[in-house]
């Protein structure tokens, strides 16, 4: 009895051991996600014509699922300015913005990555003189360019951008930073 015992779990060991060995072996490396595959997120300074200076923040989100094989990114960014206002007198401007941009087609030996885009945007202004204070809110339309920089082995994405402000902030504003 014990030899027929034995003899069936060396026959069902064997018979599933090719089985085994396949659960045993590893799964294919996936190549590596570019950087312009996946969401990436950062943090920025910005120049403005009308309001001075500002910084901020901004995600940046591939949409190749909606657009497949189109170069497509939306970028959303919030800015916070610090404008110059005369002494006794306080002062808020502050912008969201949401773009879908283009990216152009390069060579891969190019550090650069440009693209260009426009969108919508969201100005809001405040100011407080003594006890009086007035703030306004409006909608508009953004243009814009600018370049991505490829740093070889980091991921932070160094880019600078250009962006014209029609209707809401009508503003220029230079915008650079780094996304990781």
């Amino acid at each position: 009895m014990r030899k027929c015992i034995g003899s069936a779990l060396l026959v069902a060991v064997l018979a599933t051991y090719p089985g085994l060995a396949v659960g045993q072996r590893r799964a294919a490396a996936r190549p590596a996600a570019r950087s312009a595959d996946r969401p990436s997120f950062g943090l920025e300074l910005n120049w403005s014509s009308d309001v001075d200076f500002g910084i901020g923040g901004r995600g940046v989100f591939p949409l190749e699922s909606l657009f497949p094989k189109t170069p497509l990114d939306g970028i959303v960014s919030f800015d916070y300015f610090f404008p110059s206002v005369p002494s006794g007198t306080s002062g808020h401007y502050w912008e969201i913005n949401g773009d879908v941009a283009y990216r152009f087609t390069v060579p891969r030996s190019s550090s650069l990555r440009p693209y260009a885009g426009g969108g919508l945007n969201i100005a809001h202004a405040s100011a407080t003189v003594g006890t009086t204070s007035a703030s306004d809110t409006k909608a508009g339309l953004n243009l814009l360019g600018g370049t991505t920089f490829r740093v070889r082995g980091s991921n932070l994405i160094p880019f600078v951008e250009a962006r014209g402000e029609v209707g809401g902030g009508k503003t220029f504003v230079l915008t650079g930073g780094v996304r990781f």
